[in-house]
């Protein structure tokens, strides 16, 4: 089945306006000022794996907090920013984005929710912005068809991982348009099977780069190239 999907990829390693670098921010579990450091975090939840404990987990110590601390480890005063894939198969997203992809199809069971707190170093809160960090368990590879004769072979960092310029989505007549994959050069990505969708989302929020999955490769083989690969580009939706 034929269909154009596309793919959010955000390049939180490079400065841009209102958003932090990913350097300049990190997740904890609890905030203390009477300890020496402040924060401190248990994070057990962090060595989740899911070959060997299901998702959500039962156990307490590998589920995701309610309330997560977004430390600002320098001084931040725009946070018109909606949308950071922080890694560990989190994203943070403004609650008004989240409630924009609740409302198109993001499936409830394949993510944890915790509410964020954004402070400085020393505990003070930053905005009363509302944010949210998702974790997310459960993919969507299953429901995607690659084609490996035309995958394209990427060595960013000395790893080798594969894009797919003709991904695939073999799901027909359903309200989705929001999935989640595990494959590598995918999973700090969200993809979009509606062009409307991406074009309302990239107007509403304007710190979201969506591309299409065919020029996909090029963006993500020259990710830290702004020479070749400037943050504003004309390959963005």
């Amino acid at each position: 089945m034929e269909n154009e999907l596309f793919v959010s990829f955000q390049r939180s390693y490079i400065k841009r306006k209102s958003i932090p670098l990913m350097d300049d921010i990190i997740l904890f579990d609890s905030f203390d000022s009477s300890k020496r450091t402040k924060f401190y975090s248990v994070s057990e939840w962090r060595t989740l794996d899911y070959k060997d404990i299901p998702f959500p987990p039962e156990d307490n110590k590998y589920k995701f907090p309610k309330d997560l601390y977004l430390v600002f480890k320098k001084k931040q005063n725009d946070f018109q920013f909606n949308y950071i894939e922080y890694g560990s198969d989190v994203k943070i997203l403004s609650i008004d984005l989240f409630e924009k992809l609740s409302d198109n199809g993001l499936e409830k069971d394949q993510y944890e929710y915790s509410i964020l707190k954004l402070v400085d170093k020393e505990g003070n809160v930053l905005t009363d912005k509302r944010y949210c960090a998702l974790r997310f368990g459960k993919f969507d590879d299953h429901l995607f068809e690659v084609n490996k004769q035309t995958s394209f072979r990427s060595k960013v960092n000395g790893s080798t991982n594969y894009i797919y310029p003709d991904l695939t989505l073999n799901i027909e007549n359903s309200d989705r348009k929001i999935f989640v994959l595990k494959e590598f050069s995918y999973r700090k990505s969200l993809i979009f099977n509606s062009l409307n969708l991406v074009t309302n989302l990239v107007t509403q929020f304007n710190d979201i780069d969506i591309y299409n999955t065919k020029e996909f490769p090029f963006i993500y083989d020259n990710q830290y190239d702004e020479e070749v690969v400037p943050l504003q580009n004309s390959y963005k939706i």
